[in-house]
């Protein structure tokens, strides 16, 4: 047995088995020091708590300090993820095609824009074959106020009605024709999609939760918070429509959230979209006479089968998925 690499690898049976030295094949290194996240995520109510704080800042569209954060908890980290994340800066996400969008509203013949949603996520059932890593899928729907009061609707209650089940202006959007992509986060998403350390089972881990686990939360909640940047850089580049909300966030990505970008609507605008209060007046009503029926006599068969029988009410049609794919068009409701 020739246990020298060197020798006999111009055979055409001969294999190359790399050492342990090799990337990719050592197992993860923990380090003699857990990192802080990796004692707080042990328990899954640490977890959760990290998870809504970055939920939070991205809600109120503070995504250069979430970025901040995730770089901090990234410098205790040296695997592959880790090394993706650090490698992805801001500017290497973009919106291929947000350019685009002023001039096409400028031709545009209907209602006023006053809403877009900008959603992310992956396709369905991806499975990555040879060639380049696939970009997240970009999901765009544009609406007016024909739809739902935006302009008028304050961030707090457009943000409320968003987390609604079927928000109100869902399947109401504007026939605009736009394209865009975003294009920078593949190699990322990729790595993410296909990481083997997604999941942390918690029984047997006494002392400290996966390095590899932490550094897929942190990726994702990355992913998400480059995002969420390029939607803000794409606006301050090339704009978006007068009093327009953007509501971006993302489906799917392990780091879901839902964020309002715009300005306030003014008082006055506030005033106009607000329902007209109805008239305080006491509505009377005058109930019918009914024939008292007669004890004694047997009811038709049609009462009778009435009294006994429940009615079954229809049953309703539910939307697949959650939410956030409704809001954001992956789904439709019926």
């Amino acid at each position: 047995m020739n246990i020298n690499a060197k020798i006999g690898d111009d055979h055409p049976q001969f294999v190359s088995i790399p050492d342990s030295k090799t990337k990719g094949l050592s197992a993860y290194d923990e380090g003699a020091v857990p990192h802080p996240l990796q004692i707080a995520f042990l328990d899954l109510a640490g977890e959760q708590g990290w998870v809504q704080e970055m939920g939070s800042l991205l809600a109120a569209n503070r995504a250069d300090e979430a970025a901040a954060r995730i770089a901090a908890e990234l410098a205790g980290f040296d695997g592959s993820i880790a090394a993706l994340c650090k490698a992805t800066a801001p500017s290497d996400i973009v919106l291929e095609g947000w350019e685009d969008l002023l001039p096409i509203l400028a031709e545009w013949e209907g209602p006023p824009v006053t809403a877009i949603t900008v959603g992310l996520t992956n396709q369905r059932d991806l499975v990555f074959e040879a060639g380049p890593s696939p970009e997240p899928e970009l999901m765009i729907r544009i609406y007016s106020d024909e739809a739902f009061p935006f302009s008028g609707t304050r961030k707090a209650d457009l943000l409320a009605e968003s987390q609604q089940e079927l928000p109100a202006w869902i399947d109401a959007e504007e026939d605009v024709e736009f394209y865009c992509k975003v294009s920078g986060i593949a190699e990322l998403n990729a790595a993410l999609i296909n990481c083997k350390r997604r999941y942390f089972l918690r029984e047997g881990h006494e002392s400290r939760a996966p390095g590899a686990y932490v550094e897929y939360v942190l990726g994702c909640w990355l992913l998400a918070t480059r995002f969420l940047q390029a939607v803000n850089q794409a606006v301050a580049d090339h704009g978006a429509p007068d009093a327009c909300r953007l509501i971006v966030g993302t489906v799917g990505m392990n780091a879901d959230f839902i964020s309002v970008i715009g300005p306030e609507p003014t008082a006055a605008a506030v005033r106009k979209a607000a329902p007209a209060a109805e008239p305080a007046f006491a509505v009377l009503t005058a109930k019918p006479y009914v024939p008292r029926e007669d004890p004694t006599a047997e009811p038709p068969p049609s009462t009778f089968r009435q009294r006994i029988v429940a009615p079954v009410p229809a049953p309703e049609d539910k939307a697949e998925g959650g939410f956030l794919a409704r809001l954001f068009g992956r789904i439709r409701s019926r």
